[in-house]
């Protein structure tokens, strides 16, 4: 009978894209497919133990981490699992079932580490991807057939050991925006917040987004997304926001080969940006 009970949530709650929306049935299920292509992965894996479904996840997680360093780290952990348990738990730690930051009004905030529930470059590559995506559907809503614009602003955070930072989130948000065919306005070197906003008014961007943490602890790192009318988002929109990265979870492109082409081609202390920002706009 709990069979048929979730089937019957699931096929209650299919939405007009063929997606399938979040249901809470007492406190017990919650069903948060992602898109129609997924529901044949996400039956397959809860067929699955726990700790298969986590390393299955790991393993994808791998593949798609643009960032050389966490997912080496990763692929060591998913090569030991089988016979250690250490790496096991670490494993089933970082990836346990259906768990996933949350994006709200307050964007995202969390410790710079590995894996769907932290900061890191494929958590920021799939939300830059949602909020791209967003923008071109709330745009073509409207009827804007204008280049859409977007600005970004970083602060000094970093986790050395694992090479995430404010820095490489940024650059990746930078080069999200480039696929989605938007403008982007990466501001040149470390900015305070509020000019973020005060920028994504100014130069009439659809959106802006501040890649800081604010008062949390200096392991932290945080993603703040400013409207166009230099508000920070507010009902509805996160929860449009939301949606949206659920439905771009998969990278657009191999980000890790754009960015070592840059890197190749950029590097260098004197180019921490990879030639992505303006310093003449910051100025």
């Amino acid at each position: 009978s709990d069979n048929i009970s979730i089937i019957s949530i699931i096929s209650n709650n299919i939405n007009e894209k063929g997606n399938l929306r979040r249901h809470h049935c007492n406190g017990r299920i919650k069903v948060a497919f992602v898109t129609s292509e997924s529901y044949s992965r996400e039956a397959e894996l809860k067929a699955m133990p726990s700790s298969a479904i986590s390393t299955s996840r790991a393993q994808e997680w791998c593949r798609w981490d643009p960032n050389q360093t966490t997912s080496a780290y990763l692929q060591d952990l998913i090569s030991r699992a089988h016979d250690d348990d250490d790496a096991e738990k670490e494993i089933l730690a970082l990836f346990p079932e259906g768990g996933r930051i949350g994006f709200g009004t307050a964007g995202l905030r969390a410790a710079m580490e590995i894996g769907p529930l932290r900061m890191n470059d494929l958590v920021v590559v799939q939300t830059a991807q949602g909020i791209a995506r967003y923008c071109q559907s709330t745009a073509a809503a409207a009827s804007d057939d204008k280049k859409l614009r977007v600005v970004i602003g970083f602060d000094h955070r970093a986790n050395t050991d694992l090479q995430l930072s404010s820095l490489s989130f940024a650059i990746l948000s930078a080069l999200v925006f480039e696929q989605a065919g938007m403008e982007c306005i990466l501001l040149d070197g470390l900015v305070p917040t509020p000019l973020v906003p005060f920028a994504t008014l100014q130069l009439k961007a659809i959106v802006g987004i501040m890649v800081t943490a604010s008062h949390n602890p200096k392991e932290d790192a945080g993603y703040k997304v400013y409207w166009g009318d230099g508000c920070q988002i507010r009902p509805p929109l996160d929860s449009g926001i939301a949606a949206a990265i659920l439905d771009n979870l998969t990278p657009w492109t191999d980000y890790k080969s754009i960015l070592a082409e840059r890197r190749q081609a950029f590097g260098g202390d004197d180019n921490p940006s990879l030639g992505l920002s303006d310093p003449a706009m910051t100025a």
